[in-house]
């Protein structure tokens, strides 16, 4: 195979290949990337047997065939040579690249043929999306995704197609959020897109304005006209989350999201290292969070003079980054917070019918 191409092709296609590289694995094909020239163009392929990439590079193509890259050895030459044209030749073992001004690079390759194939494309199950929205929707669940390899199911987020709504939703196990919107697909199922891959397309998708996300087979495609990204899905059963979150929680408190911010960063000052717990304490005309270190003989008392309630006295502990996390992705000003008592699930829930987001935190035992 030879081909001559830019360092700047080569660049903008290793920046996207890199992001599926493992730096240990016991699989060394998972480090390599794979290079084909043909009539039809040069495509590049990345893998580490879950997530893949594949792109097109533009390249005068001077003989067809094949190869396998060292992607790291890969990325440290094109950070060196110079801007310009890049000749890149494989033939049997080894690869020689030459940059425009002469110099040389000489590398070992290995075969390519247990290189693994990339999965097929059926186009089975389209679900179209606006760029933003799915960048959106990526952002507001990625941070409560945990990867714990003894609780694969919760390792991404569920894409829940039913007759007339799609959910998606994440959990870790003490909190959850769902987002809603009209199915105007034919899709019916659930599909859990694991986090790395939700990672990779978020970058992904700023640069394009609309994209199809496509389940076929065991995996999750999505693509433009240069790029394919993929993934397996999760195939495990996640949780009944319809089930945990409350149908009734007669409580509420109505507050501003820039108030409640300002008294959790306050908190944070004395909250204790180990626990990261915090109290918020309800009662007819006062609202505040506490926080208390004993081991530093801290108190913070953050009155929340916006709050709005008129509901019993109640005190619920909650862990301070998950409120803060809560609150920080709340798409509205006007924060809304609906509770039954001190021990059961605390929703936040915009009233807007044009935002339907559930967020769900589950107390924590109070410890002063």
């Amino acid at each position: 195979m030879n081909i001559s191409t830019t360092k700047k092709e080569l660049q903008s296609a290793f920046n996207k290949l890199s992001k599926t590289t493992q730096l240990k694995s016991q699989n060394p094909l998972i480090n390599y990337t794979y290079i084909s020239s043909s009539a039809s163009g040069v495509v590049l392929h990345s893998t580490d047997l879950e997530v893949g990439i594949k792109t097109q590079i533009t390249a005068s193509i001077n003989s067809p065939g094949e190869g396998l890259f060292p992607t790291s050895e890969m990325n440290d030459i094109i950070n060196v040579i110079e801007d310009g044209r890049v000749d890149i030749d494989i033939s049997g073992p080894h690869i020689n690249i030459k940059s425009e001004k002469g110099i040389s690079f000489d590398i070992a390759t290995i075969p390519l043929q247990d290189y693994p194939t990339i999965p097929e494309n059926k186009h089975e199950l389209i679900f179209p999306i606006k760029s933003d929205e799915l960048k959106e929707l990526i952002d507001q669940v990625i941070y409560i995704i945990k990867v714990d390899p003894t609780k694969p199911a919760l390792s991404g987020a569920c894409f829940s197609f039913k007759e007339k709504q799609i959910d998606v939703v994440s959990t870790d196990g003490h909190r959850l959020i769902k987002i809603s919107n009209q199915n105007k697909t034919n899709i019916n199922g659930s599909f859990i897109i694991p986090k790395k891959f939700l990672i990779i397309l978020n970058a992904f998708l700023q640069d394009t304005d609309e994209v199809n996300v496509i389940f076929s087979g065991d995996h999750v495609f999505c693509n433009n006209a240069k790029d394919v990204f993929y993934s397996k899905i999760i195939d495990e059963k996640f949780p009944n989350y319809d089930a945990v979150i409350p149908s009734e929680n007669p409580n509420k408190l109505i507050l501003d999201k820039t108030d409640m911010s300002a008294a959790l960063k306050a908190a944070s000052i004395a909250v204790n290292k180990n626990t990261n717990q915090i109290s918020l304490n309800f009662g007819e005309g006062k609202v505040f969070i506490k926080s208390i270190n004993q081991s530093d003989n801290k108190t913070v008392h953050a009155p929340l003079k916006s709050a709005k309630y008129n509901g019993d006295e109640c005190i619920i502990g909650f862990n301070l980054q998950y409120l803060k996390d809560a609150v920080s992705k709340y798409p509205e000003e006007k924060l809304i917070i609906n509770f039954k008592n001190e021990s059961s699930a605390v929703l936040l829930q915009p009233e807007s019918k044009n935002i339907n987001i559930t967020s769900l935190i589950m107390p924590v035992r109070i410890n002063e």
